[in-house]
């Protein structure tokens, strides 16, 4: 699948801006499957939520319950609708929309705390919302590899990172859409800002962060990259702690 060429291109743009050499990395594959229970969504004024929205830097000291985190989940990037397309009846389409309606971007939850979720690294899947995992045990010691900001990795609950699949999109788009895939993530961030701000979570998108630590943590083939980091858990108990340091990712 995909155009080789325009890929390789692309992976060669996507290294150079990262100072990076290619990688070598085995693919993790898939274990078991954590089904995540059907919830409600959020009841939320939606510009109230705008107007709530922060960047947090500062998490409550507890699991991130697993009720917010399938919520979470669902209503930022799960589906919202089935429809006739690249020649399956029942094609998804996102909650977070993507350019051609291409499934581009997977998500990965790498947990520390969450409620009935072990600590490891898991890929979410949309369609039968679960969590598949790929690898076990406290995650803490490679994610501060991965942070620019280790003190991320003491302080949240989960990390969500998004990748982008070059091969799909390349399969569609020339060697430009490589911008527009850092345009469908940018959709997807926001859904996570306003869905966990909807549900009282404390978020923090990140985009300090080591590519090829976080392609080996997640063990994507070399033809899927990181495109964000986003931090979540509950919010700590004094809302000051929330506010913190501007970044560029306010």
């Amino acid at each position: 699948m995909g155009d080789r060429q325009t890929t390789e291109q692309a992976l060669a743009v996507h290294r150079l801006l990262n100072s990076q050499s290619p990688v070598l990395r085995a693919a993790l594959q898939g274990g078991r499957r954590l089904p995540l229970p059907d919830v409600h969504p959020p009841q939320a004024d939606l510009v109230a939520t705008l107007a709530l929205r922060r960047s947090a830097y500062r998490y409550a000291d507890r699991d991130l319950e697993l009720t917010a985190l399938s919520a979470w989940l669902r209503f930022s990037v799960g589906v919202q609708r089935f429809v006739p397309a690249y020649g399956v009846n029942d094609y998804p389409l996102s909650m977070a929309p993507s350019a051609g309606g291409l499934d581009i971007l997977r998500a990965y939850l790498v947990v520390r705390r969450a409620e009935q979720i072990p600590p490891g690294v898991y890929r979410y899947e949309a369609v039968s919302h679960e969590l598949v995992e790929l690898s076990t045990g406290d995650p803490f010691d490679a994610l501060q590899e991965v942070y620019v900001q280790p003190e991320f990795a003491q302080r949240a609950a989960v990390s969500l990172a998004l990748t982008a699949r070059l091969d799909v999109a390349f399969a569609k788009y020339p060697l430009r859409h490589y911008r527009t895939l850092h345009v469908d993530s940018g959709v997807a961030v926001q859904n996570l800002y306003l869905v966990g701000t909807a549900l009282g979570l404390a978020c923090c998108a990140v985009a300090g962060f080591d590519d090829a630590a976080l392609a080996s943590l997640l063990g994507v083939p070399n033809t899927e990259v990181p495109t964000m980091l986003f931090a979540a858990g509950h919010a700590a108990a004094d809302p000051a702690h929330n506010g913190g340091s501007p970044s560029p990712t306010q």
